[in-house]
This record gives structure tokens, sequence and C-alpha cells, in this order.
């Protein structure tokens, strides 16, 4: 399946609403987000909803803590694309 980014809330489809969500400043698509995303995901099926993943790009620390650079490990586009090879 393939992600979508949406950069804007009024992007959302009436198909949107309701979607169990992880959220975080993801700087890539590890492990541990991954189990976070697991855990979303089963949410979703468990209440039949669709599944959504908010990340942040810039990332917050680029406003928050100005003097520490944010660290990435993927860009957006291929967190995009690792977040659809999870399905």
């Amino acid at each position: 399946m393939a992600a979508r980014i949406i950069r804007d809330w009024r992007g959302l489809d009436a198909a949107d609403r309701g979607a169990a969500v992880a959220v975080g400043a993801f700087d890539g698509v590890h492990r541990g987000h991954q189990a976070v995303i697991a855990e979303a995901r089963t949410a979703a099926e468990r209440l039949g909803a669709p599944l959504g993943v908010v990340s942040f790009d810039p990332h917050p620390r680029r406003f928050f803590q100005k003097d520490v650079a944010p660290f990435r490990v993927m860009t957006a586009d291929q967190m995009a694309e690792a977040l659809g090879e999870l399905g």
C-alpha cells in the first residue's frame, strides 16, 4: 500500500476520520518506530478504523532546541516509502 504524504489537515479525506494514529517526531522507520506503528495498527484493526502516522517536517527540534541539529535517518520521501512498505 502506498503511503500518502498530507502536508495540511485540509488534505484529509472523510474516509480518514476516526483513524488510529501513531504520532512522533520520527527520524526514520527503525524497529522502535515500527513497534509504535504496529500498536496503532492493532488499534485500527480492532476499531475497524484507518491507520495513520503523523510525523513532522521539519523536525520540531529545529524550533525548540535550535542549538541542537536534528538528526534524520531518512528524508520525508524515504520515510513515506518505508511506511508504504509496512503496509
